[in-house]
């Protein structure tokens, strides 16, 4: 097959390359942001990425300076097609908190209301947890090394749990079980569903 360059910017030629040179321009912005952000990026679509610039630990440390409290959950998503973390605290009088972080800078870019559960248990199980947020994620990661994406309390037959998700270093994704009283994590098996 002979390169013919009058072809291809004449006609039906210059439609095919044009149409073939956005395809791979398209494959290559593609690439670059998933190279860019470990092939496994929180993009604007939502996926979930395990490595930020701004870890989950920072990203609860920098909500609390906003609005102290405890932190009740915090994820990392995408919004406005950004990477940020959704940090739920729980302040002192009760009120629930929605504070937004941008993953990448570390800086509080929302601070909002969040409708609060009518779970009153819930409340007073994690004012009492002996493990924070922050302390589930270090103990999930001593399990399964990698990057923890978001940690959340709940109640497991009757005791408080943390339950983290990790990253693996393989690109595995876990979710880890932390007891909320003792600290004791116990990882589950890979979910291996992407």
């Amino acid at each position: 097959m002979r390169f013919d360059a009058r072809r291809m910017v004449a006609g039906r030629g210059l439609l095919v390359t044009v149409l073939a040179a956005g395809a791979l321009a398209a494959g290559g912005a593609t690439a670059a942001i998933a190279a860019a952000d470990g092939g496994e990026g929180d993009s604007p679509s939502g996926e979930r990425s395990a490595r930020t610039a701004v870890s989950l630990t920072q990203a609860a440390d920098a909500a609390l300076k906003t609005v102290p409290g405890k932190v009740r959950e915090i994820e990392l998503d995408g919004e406005h097609g950004a990477a940020v973390w959704e940090v739920d605290v729980l302040t002192g009088d009760g009120a629930a908190r929605e504070v937004v972080v941008d993953s990448g800078s570390g800086k509080v870019v929302a601070d909002r209301p969040e409708k609060q559960d009518d779970d009153r248990g819930e409340a007073i199980a994690l004012r009492d947890a002996k493990t924070s947020a922050v302390g589930a994620a270090a103990a999930a990661l001593k399990t399964v090394p990698g990057h923890a994406t978001s940690a959340g309390f709940d109640r497991d037959g009757g005791r408080a749990v943390w339950e983290v998700d990790v990253t693996g270093a393989d690109g595995s994704e876990h979710e880890v079980t932390v007891d909320a009283a003792t600290g004791r994590a116990a990882a589950g098996e890979a979910d291996d569903d992407d």
